[in-house]
């Protein structure tokens, strides 16, 4: 007999693969199925066997022209008096070609109306003869469906998630990967986002040789005249005596960072009779060590979220990111399996191509990567070291020695703290009005606005020298280096574009990577001056505690509070462009996003209405902002209003941190009366800040005993 052996379209090669690895001959029917040729015991050892297949068909007749007509031609050539000797009732299903309109629902029952009349009609597949007709626009075919419901559901999976992968999908990917041939010398394998375990739980099935047919407790051939029981039992316990016990190098391991998808998980590998195989951990990406990739090599086999929304798309893609940089640092010598419906989600991650394909899930296309994950290598900062680049005039070479002065100053913290962004100059010499910082292997040099008494000339010709100044000190090409002008800030003009759309770039900053953009914007994302703040943010004061960022900005504060354990927290900010930012720095993190909490508010009317609490609160406002929406915000007239407030969603043990940037800033005295108030200015600013003191001034605010 001829059987035709469907799968989720793209996958064909693979169901072919796994039909040879069975010992069965197929040959390609397009990238949606296989044609196999054989006895009705090779169908029922796809049916018993098969993780790729969707459904295992028996074809009965095809006729070529107008499909709708060509339904009562179907019909008339079935052998009824055969297939009724089961005595079971037919259960009708019908698909619509591409190119073929009308609702399948119609043809459904036209063909229930020309069956003959003594034959019983059933909605579900189970216990009925299952005949499928296709209607293309050539012709219509009529298959009776060996498999019954769809071979995908193998009766372990109860619930799935927000976004279950299909289980045959998953077999896909496994044979993309070559998990089959390799999982008996190797049977190492990690998913960071597992889900409700379904990637993992094919795995285990496959290595340990359980199969998936076992699980089932309905096939649509058991109407089939050709197969008796005895027949499928004696299959049954011949798959049976072919499992398998877990070896010692056996390591298959999950991790998400939802808990009832962790439950989930386990509940399935439970029913699947692998709970034993499959160790399940709630842990999100970010606090994946090298302890959980501890083989030398190994296997990654995921699937990330994907997200619907533009904004969660962007996500994702950061996500990928922090994927392949996780796999980097700790898995270098694995081969990853990565599944996303965008490409450029995929590219991301950063890892080497090493085989790709095209899968149709449903409506969506989804794409499959093989990737090598890549060494992850931090790159020292730029530093003055060594000659200049070439000859500088007479008129740079103040300012270029000056930076030579700076960065041996400031190289052994540097390099003792890990530092990959500081500032390497702040206006130290008078005719040089600038700011240069480092960003990695980038510099950032920021012209404050001459005063009136300067010619324009005059600036130009200085403008000149300094870029010319920090190119031969630091080895810079051109492209190397962005250049901004500061004047006064009105309200929020500091945060306005000035510029095309820059690309972002990676620079970090303790345990974290964070994303600056040195085009587009004034400021890049990143308040170098509040470094140590935020560091020790991460360092476990607020493990396991609510933690509030107002006026987060890019939400770096928060990123730092996420590494270092927080519970929970949000984020307060006007600007839903820099909420989006933070939630991009979370994720580049592999910080899942669902605790951390993103609020579009003005701080102070939030403060109000808040009725929430916090053990840590970083509270960082801008000198002066305005609003269509609001009162104009001054922060020496307003701090005290922002302090209380801030104070009533503080709990009874936490701390407030407040920090202001403006340079004449006094702390009104009556905040000491109220609190614990201690001024922790000195220790804020960091060594390459030490020459300018009032960068910003800074205190931790507590209740009175």
């Amino acid at each position: 007999m001829r059987f035709v052996i469907t799968c989720m379209p793209g996958l064909s090669v693979f169901l072919a693969e796994e039909l040879t690895y069975l010992g069965l001959k197929a040959e390609p029917l397009g990238t949606a199925a296989v044609s196999l040729q054989g006895e009705a015991q090779a169908a029922l050892k796809v049916c018993l066997w098969s993780r790729v297949a969707e459904r295992v068909l028996l074809p009965l007749a095809e006729v070529k022209g107008e499909p709708f007509d060509a339904l009562s031609s179907l019909l008339a050539t079935v052998d009824w008096q055969y297939w009724g000797a089961s005595q079971r009732p037919i259960h009708w299903a019908v698909e619509h070609g591409q190119g073929v309109k009308g609702d399948y629902r119609i043809s459904r029952q036209r063909l229930i109306n020309l069956q003959p009349s003594d034959m019983g009609i059933q909605r579900e597949p189970e216990g009925a003869l299952c005949l499928r007709a296709v209607l293309n626009t050539d012709g219509a075919s009529l298959y009776v469906d060996l498999s019954g419901d769809t071979l995908q559901r193998r009766g372990y999976r109860l619930s799935g998630g927000q976004a279950p992968l299909r289980e045959t999908l998953a077999a896909g990917m496994l044979w993309a990967l070559a998990w089959p041939q390799h999982c008996q010398q190797t049977p190492v394998l990690v998913d960071p986002f597992c889900g409700s375990g379904t990637l993992l739980i094919e795995a285990a099935a496959m290595a340990l040789r359980h199969a998936p047919g076992l699980l089932r407790e309905h096939h649509g051939f058991e109407a089939w005249p050709e197969v008796t029981t005895e027949q499928w039992q004696a299959l049954k316990d011949e798959a049976l005596a072919q499992q398998v016990a877990p070896s010692e190098e056996w390591f298959i391991r999950g991790f998400d960072s939802d808990g009832r998808a962790i439950q989930a998980a386990k509940e399935n590998a439970q029913r699947a009779g692998l709970a034993h195989a499959i160790e399940f951990e709630r842990r999100e990406l970010a606090a994946l060590t090298a302890e959980h990739f501890a083989p030398i090599t190994g296997f990654v086999a995921t699937n990330p979220p994907w997200g619907e929304r533009l904004e969660e798309q962007n996500q994702a893609a950061w996500l990928f990111s922090a994927l392949g940089h996780t796999l980097g640092r700790f898995a270098r010598q694995w081969l990853a399996l990565l599944v996303a419906s965008k490409a450029e989600v995929l590219d991301k991650s950063g890892m080497e191509l090493l085989d790709h394909w095209r899968v149709k899930n449903g409506p969506f296309q989804v794409y499959i990567r093989r990737l090598q994950p890549q060494a992850i290598a931090v790159p020292l900062p730029l530093l003055v070291e060594g000659e200049f680049a070439f000859e500088l005039p007479e008129q740079a070479l103040p300012l270029a020695n000056r930076l030579r002065k700076n960065s041996r100053q400031l190289k052994r913290w540097i390099e003792r703290e890990g530092i990959h962004a500081y500032r390497l100059y702040d206006k130290d010499l008078p005719e040089f009005n600038f700011a240069v910082d480092i960003y990695g292997e980038n510099v950032l040099v920021y012209e404050y606005a001459p005063p009136k008494s300067v010619d324009d000339k005059v600036a130009a010709e200085r403008r000149q020298w300094a870029l010319m100044a920090v190119r031969a000190a630091l080895g810079v090409h051109r492209e190397q280096v962005f250049v901004r002008t500061r004047e006064q800030q009105k309200g929020r003009s500091q945060y306005e574009k000035v510029g095309a759309k820059g690309e972002y770039k990676f620079v970090y900053e303790g345990r974290a990577r964070v994303l600056v953009n040195l085009e587009e914007y004034l400021d890049t994302g990143l308040f170098l001056d509040h470094r140590p703040l935020r560091v020790f943010f991460s360092e476990g004061i607020v493990r396991n505690k609510r933690f509030l960022n107002l006026f987060g900005y890019t939400g770096v504060a928060t990123l730092h509070a996420a590494l270092g354990g927080a519970r929970r927290s949000i984020t307060v900010d006007a600007s839903q462009k820099y909420l989006d930012w933070a939630a991009n720095n979370l994720a580049a993190n592999g910080v899942a996003l669902a605790p951390h909490q993103m609020v579009r508010a003005d701080a102070m009317q939030w403060l109000a209405e808040c009725k929430d609490t916090f053990d840590v609160i970083f509270c960082d406002p801008p000198t002066f902002s305005n609003s269509k929406d609001r009162q104009d915000f001054v922060v020496q007239r307003d701090h005290v209003t922002l302090i209380r407030r801030a104070m009533k969603c503080l709990a009874q043990e936490g701390t407030l941190y407040f920090s202001c940037n403006f340079r004449r800033f006094v702390l009104d005295e009556t905040l000491a009366r109220d609190y614990e108030v201690k001024d922790i200015t000195t220790w804020s600013i960091p060594p390459d800040f030490s020459r300018n003191q009032r960068i910003h001034y800074c205190f931790a605010i507590r209740h009175r005993s």
